[in-house]
């Protein structure tokens, strides 16, 4: 089985740097994010550092910013955090709301553009089913389904499954893996 990690750190091309950030908000309520249970991108709440000129803090290298969220995030805020990538506006850092890691994030990166995203599932819970899914490869074989990628996916709050027996697979999985985060399964060739 070819087992595929996403990495907790997802790069993007550009960054606020590159981009023009809106102005937002900072002191919004992170739960008041619109961004939707699925992970979709809503306005989500943005760190002053969004308003400011994008060369304001040279220094602040959008990969250096997630990285170093998603390492004090993994350790400090692990019942929270989902993950943190680069995208077109900033460094977006996906978590359950936490007003304690909001507060970090705002404090830390004040001069950098950080956008908090809702998130339904944390790192930990995603890493949990997807160890599931792993787990039960022989299981799976025993059923006439063959696993051929697990992957997670923080941003939609999902574990992807990749089998060339999707239709056989899907009320399979969905009675095994009914609760918890969902697990999607696209049609995916063995290796």
């Amino acid at each position: 089985m070819r087992r595929v990690l996403v990495v907790t750190l997802l790069l993007g091309l550009t960054a606020c740097g590159l981009t023009a950030c809106t102005t937002a908000d900072p002191s919004t309520s992170a739960s008041s994010s619109a961004s939707g249970a699925s992970g979709a991108a809503g306005p989500g709440v943005r760190t002053a550092g969004c308003g400011a000129s994008p060369t304001a803090d040279p220094a602040a290298d959008p990969v250096d910013v997630a990285g170093q969220i998603g390492i004090r995030g993994e350790a400090d805020f692990a019942a929270v955090f989902a993950g943190a990538r680069v995208g077109d506006e900033g460094v977006e850092v996906y978590r359950k709301p936490s007003a304690e890691l909001d507060k970090w994030v705002s404090a830390t990166f004040a001069s950098s553009c950080v956008i908090l995203r809702d998130a339904r599932f944390s790192a930990g819970e995603l890493a949990k089913r997807y160890e599931q899914v792993n787990d039960d490869n022989v299981y799976w074989s025993e059923q006439g389904v063959h696993v051929n990628s697990v992957s997670s996916d923080f941003v939609r709050g999902v574990v992807v499954v990749g089998t060339s027996e999707v239709d056989k697979a899907k009320p399979l999985f969905a009675a095994r893996y009914g609760d918890g985060p969902p697990v999607e399964l696209v049609n995916e060739a063995p290796a």
